[in-house]
């Protein structure tokens, strides 16, 4: 996290802020006026062909809730380029990120905290608790990829490469297809955020800290290579066409760290 402190410390916080309240009050008084005007010209022309409705969106009329709805938009938006520029997806366990992603996107269809308002003590408020959870984060993602490879209900329940109660030399995992475009492989998109947390998760445990990337070498090795076929300094790989990637770790040593962290856990929690 120290690249996002010394980001946020680099950036004037107070000038990001007062430009964000800035755009959304003249929004708000634009909104205001085009509907003054539409008011006037409608009373003045009264009887004649039109109501004069220039300002709409989605076919609704401009009003108090649909300016609020626009500025919440706009706020969403703010957010994102300001979670972007702290990097703190970088940290999180897919959990995690997609909790972050489903507030960003406005979803209301879960249980999601909604965003506070954009002010300088919310975003560093916001960079303080990414760097005061950053271990639990830590831990959180080698679970869930230690889970990912186990062989569990679903795609990865016959693939007898995993091991039950541990990570080995090479896994399998279902996670890539043919590209119809360029006919080479790619990471499956229901797949993406498992690859780069693996890569991740192998990254952090070395010492390199997050993925300096967004997707991470792994995901990147696998999509530009022109067979299938590839390695990283962390894993190789080969791509089948039935889906399946095989995955071959080149740090034994990693690995011991994920089966030490997660292993221990997993069979704690399975009363084994």
């Amino acid at each position: 996290m120290h690249q996002s402190t010394n980001l946020a410390r680099r950036e004037n916080l107070t000038a990001l802020v007062g430009t964000y309240r800035q755009a959304v009050a003249e929004i708000t008084e634009a909104y205001q006026k085009l509907e003054s005007a539409r008011g006037k010209l409608r009373t003045a022309f009264i009887g004649t062909f039109g109501s004069f409705d220039v300002i709409r969106r989605n076919s609704t009329e401009v009003s108090p809730d649909e300016v609020k709805k626009v500025c919440e938009e706009i706020q969403r938006q703010a957010w994102r380029c300001i979670v972007d520029r702290l990097e703190i997806r970088r940290i999180l366990s897919v959990k995690r990120r997609e909790e972050l992603d489903r507030q960003l996107s406005g979803d209301r269809y879960h249980d999601i905290k909604p965003l506070p308002e954009i002010t300088e003590e919310n975003i560093l408020a916001m960079l303080q608790d990414g760097m005061a959870k950053a271990q639990d984060y830590a831990k959180e993602a080698v679970y869930e990829v230690f889970d990912w490879l186990r062989p569990h209900r679903g795609r990865n329940s016959d693939l007898k490469t995993n091991l039950k109660w541990q990570i080995g030399k090479r896994v399998i995992v279902h996670a890539v297809e043919k590209g119809f475009t360029r006919g080479k492989f790619r990471v499956n998109y229901h797949r993406d955020k498992e690859i780069t947390a693996l890569d991740n998760v192998f990254h952090m445990l070395d010492g390199r800290g997050p993925l300096k990337t967004h997707h991470g070498p792994l995901y990147d090795a696998i999509n530009d290579s022109p067979d299938g076929t590839g390695e990283t300094d962390f894993f190789r790989f080969r791509c089948c066409l039935n889906g399946n990637l095989h995955i071959e770790f080149k740090r034994p040593d990693l690995v011991a760290k994920v089966n030490s962290i997660a292993g221990g856990y997993r069979l704690k929690g399975e009363g084994k």
